[in-house]
């Protein structure tokens, strides 16, 4: 037997592993928005500072191609002009400047303190700018910028090179300060996205936790309990679905106590009558012989009700149980029903009730011949026990490109409109006193309802109390 734990291994709960999915997915988002924000504030500060550099050394290039006395940097007043210019740049722009000569010789220093003056550098940026390639060459360890320029002449001769040195580092230290100040702000909002994820799991699962409890208290046979639908999701369709079981449970509950209690009745009341008939003879010493009989004749009837009843039952058992299936194979209709009509004639003839057939059209469908004979039979024998002498029952067969009609109309006592959806149940009976005198079961139609549905068709009926009643079987030409 299936059971539903009270209690749910944490590991197993819907709540914790959408709040574990939510809280994975928010640290691998934030995780990635951290690094794409920091590289993009990284990557424009350094855009930016290399544009500055870049266009510095651009100036610088310019302004050094057209010093006075450039190419007489042997004579000791262009040297000390050269210098002093780059100093004077150097110092307004805070950046080391360094002036190379087509030999790749630095001819001018920024830096007094330590100056290159006279030194050959063959630095990969300075190759290129004196290939005529300008190039730029950060050095992280070093947290400096490298920009190497072409010095042209004005014949479009290179004559030299331009190097600026500027430090980065202020950018660095920058980037490392955002780079703290947003983890925390990330850690933040993690924490805070931990909160609403259990928040929110927890407001998400809350419906499925009323369901589970009410389906628990439903296990234990609280059939009439109902899960509160609430909203328009998928939470409240789940709910009316299920309402709508509990409520075909409580139907097939109730129909199967009032089935007990009927078949309980039934075989009761010819049991009482048979134990009141034989103690009768048996307390009599000396009854006549005519007493005897009749009395044997009462019991002999009461143990038919009860063999009919019995068979009527495994008859019904028999349609209800799908599994068996079918003997499906193509009948001709027209015949099955003259067939029921000539064995079911001596009982009307008794009641001096007439049969007519009608047959609009040949039908020919497939279907199982014993139970839809057993099933017509039922409505037909139906009619003819209810109708008063004199009266009729007419069957009628037609057909169009797709079904099968039978009517079964008599002239009968007819049904009350409020009884019309209760006539199919088990045991029921519109009048309990007449039936008991007709020797019905009360099973009849609940049979012939069953083997209707299971050929995958209909019954409908239409009556009006005091003139008779109308049974319309719907039944499709090809199963």
């Amino acid at each position: 037997m299936v059971t539903i734990s009270d209690k749910l291994p944490w590991y197993y709960s819907i709540r914790w592993k959408l709040a574990f999915s939510y809280i994975a997915l928010s640290f691998v988002l934030l995780l990635a928005f951290h690094f794409i924000v920091m590289n993009s504030i990284q990557s424009y500060h350094m855009d930016r500072r290399i544009g500055e550099v870049e266009t510095a050394a651009i100036i610088m290039a310019d302004y050094v191609a057209g010093v006075h006395g450039f190419n007489n940097l042997e004579q000791e007043p262009a040297r000390r002009f050269l210098q002093g210019s780059v100093s004077a740049r150097s110092n307004a722009l805070g950046i080391r400047i360094l002036v190379i000569d087509d030999h790749a010789r630095v001819i001018a220093d920024s830096n007094l303190g330590a100056p290159r003056v006279g030194q050959t550098v063959l630095m990969r940026e300075v190759i290129n700018a004196l290939n005529g390639n300008d190039t730029y060459v950060l050095y992280r360890d070093q947290y400096t910028l490298n920009v190497a320029v072409s010095v042209h002449d004005a014949g479009s001769d290179r004559i030299g090179a331009v190097l600026l040195i500027a430090s980065v580092e202020d950018i660095f230290l920058s980037i490392a300060d955002m780079r703290n100040d947003l983890f925390l702000a990330t850690l933040l909002v993690g924490i805070l996205s931990i909160v609403l994820v259990f928040a929110v799991s927890n407001y998400l699962i809350s419906p499925l936790k009323r369901t589970v409890n009410v389906v628990r208290r439903m296990a234990t046979g609280q059939l009439s309990l109902r899960i509160p639908v609430k909203g328009k999701d998928e939470y409240a369709i789940l709910a009316k679905a299920f309402n709508n079981m509990t409520e075909k449970l409580e139907q097939v509950e109730k129909t199967r106590e009032e089935f007990v209690s009927n078949v309980s009745h039934e075989m009761k009341t010819p049991l009482s009558a048979i134990k009141v008939l034989s103690e009768s003879i048996l307390l009599q010493d000396s009854a006549p012989e005519e007493m005897y009989r009749e009395f044997l004749q009462d019991i002999n009837s009461e143990v038919d009700r009860m063999t009919n009843i019995t068979n009527d039952l495994l008859a019904l058992v028999k349609v209800d149980q799908r599994e068996q299936g079918l003997n499906v194979e193509p009948i001709d209709l027209n015949q099955l029903i003259e067939d029921i009509l000539k064995r079911l004639s001596p009982l009307a003839e008794q009641r001096n009730i007439a049969l007519i057939y009608e047959a609009e059209r040949a039908v020919q469908l497939n279907a199982d011949e014993i139970k839809l004979s057993l099933a017509i039979s039922n409505i037909v024998e139906n009619g003819i026990k209810y109708t008063p002498k004199g009266g009729t029952v007419r069957v009628i067969i037609d057909s169009d490109y797709q079904s099968a009609f039978i009517t079964i109309q008599d002239t009968g006592i007819g049904i009350p409109e409020e009884e019309h959806d209760k006539i199919f149940n088990r045991f029921y009976r519109v009048d309990k006193t007449r039936d008991r005198e007709t020797g019905g079961t009360g099973l009849g139609l609940a049979i012939s309802r069953a083997t209707v549905l299971l050929h995958n068709g209909s019954i409908n009926i239409s009556s009006t109390q005091g003139e008779g009643s109308i049974f319309i079987v719907k039944l499709p030409l090809r199963m």
